[in-house]
């Protein structure tokens, strides 16, 4: 009998979920599938216990409904508790248990462990992989300045013990940088990069670059640390990070995370 598992969010047809989680099930020999729920905000309190009822094993999370699914969930873990976010729900016997995996999904595709980190945003993702940061990294987290940045600054006090910068000072703390993500959403729709190429040279040689979006190019970050010779990828790693971590929580079995990764990079090229 098959089992099955999906996304919900609004809008979610973009998402490549499916190919990597349906290769993941492929590969584990599991009959299972996984497929996209798009659910508009105000069918949520219908939908969401609709699926549960038919009997869904596992559902993904995305925007908008990250922290609104968290009333619904019968246990959540204590990293979900701490965010307020929950991107993971596994269902077994009715009840729903809500855990997030974007942060430690973030981490698990960061090959060398930096010493010094630089982090774009303040938004769910951005506080996902601050509270999932390992402890040998000290975390600077920069944001424009606007009417809302105290109200950021004080959401992440309670994630680390440095207040939030103003992006306007970002270049003094680049020269250290062993790694630089952008976590906002800035150039998902071609807006310039945040960071310019001479910005980006002023960084080690070996630092890492990292946009958590993705696109079928290269992202304007992605692309103004390559001009600056920096190592950089796209946020697909993160994807089949979280993805997999999310996997291993359904089902007790840890996938190949890099085959997900590949099936996601082909279906991209085809």
């Amino acid at each position: 009998m098959t089992d099955y598992y999906g996304l919900i969010g609004y809008p979610v047809e973009h998402s490549k979920s499916p190919i990597m989680q349906n290769q993941a099930f492929r590969l584990a020999n599991i009959d299972a599938t996984y497929q996209l729920f798009p659910i508009e905000p105000q069918n949520l309190a219908i939908t969401l216990p609709q699926l549960v009822a038919q009997g869904i094993k596992g559902l993904n999370v995305t925007m908008p409904f990250k922290q609104a699914v968290v009333p619904y969930m019968d246990e959540i873990s204590d990293l979900s508790k701490r965010l307020g976010v929950v991107n993971t729900i596994t269902i077994k016997e009715g009840r729903l248990f809500g855990d997030t995996t974007d942060g430690q999904g973030f981490w698990t595709t960061i090959t060398q462990a930096p010493k010094q980190t630089i982090i774009i945003g303040t938004g769910g993702a951005a506080q996902a992989i601050i509270a999932s940061a390992p402890r040998t990294t000290q975390v600077h987290v920069f944001n424009r300045m606007s009417k809302k940045f105290a109200a950021k600054a004080a959401a992440l006090a309670d994630l680390m013990p440095e207040p939030l910068h103003d992006l306007a000072t970002i270049t003094q703390y680049l020269p250290t940088a062993d790694l630089i993500v952008n976590a906002t959403s800035v150039g998902m729709r071609d807006e310039p990069s945040l960071l310019s190429p001479q910005q980006f040279s002023l960084t080690p040689k070996q630092a890492q670059v990292v946009d958590i979006i993705y696109k079928t190019d290269d992202t304007p970050f992605v692309s103004a640390a390559k001009q600056a010779n920096r190592e950089a990828m796209d946020g697909l790693a993160m994807l089949a990070g979280q993805g997999a971590l999310s996997f291993a929580t359904w089902t007790g079995i840890i996938p190949d995370q890099q085959r997900m990764l590949v099936a996601i990079s082909e279906e991209r090229r085809n």
